[in-house]
């Protein structure tokens, strides 16, 4: 975890076991902070999806969720319309279990799973 001191573009490296990820450094803007105490009532709210954990946004404004209980993540547009769902329960290729951790830089999503102890890399295209 970490929280930048200042605002502008920065660049942050990602090392596994000392080595570099493909693609690092990324490059990171950083905004100064937000007063979330002035947001109204919700502009849109999305519903029916099992145990969301996290949420990740494509260069597209695409969503992207990944759930806990239904082993897949699911993509919607920027208007919140479902678009697909990626994967399902198992070890095999787009299967998950567990997927918990996702980024996306560019046209790649990067999906950490819990159980499985893997990372997918995915693409958007």
């Amino acid at each position: 975890s970490v929280t930048p001191q200042q605002s502008g573009q920065h660049k942050l490296s990602i090392t596994i076991h000392d080595q570099d990820i493909q693609g690092s450094p990324f490059d990171l803007s950083v905004v100064t902070q937000r007063d979330y105490t002035k947001l109204k009532d919700p502009v849109q709210t999305i519903t029916g999806i099992s145990f969301p954990l996290y949420i990740a946004f494509s260069d597209k404004g695409d969503m992207f969720v990944t759930t806990n209980s239904d082993h897949c993540i699911h993509v919607y547009d920027s208007s919140g319309k479902k678009k697909t769902t990626i994967g399902s329960r198992g070890s095999g290729e787009l299967q998950f279990q567990s997927p918990h951790g996702i980024a996306i830089s560019g046209e790649v999503v990067y999906v950490a799973e819990y159980t499985g102890h893997r990372i997918h890399k995915l693409t958007t295209r």
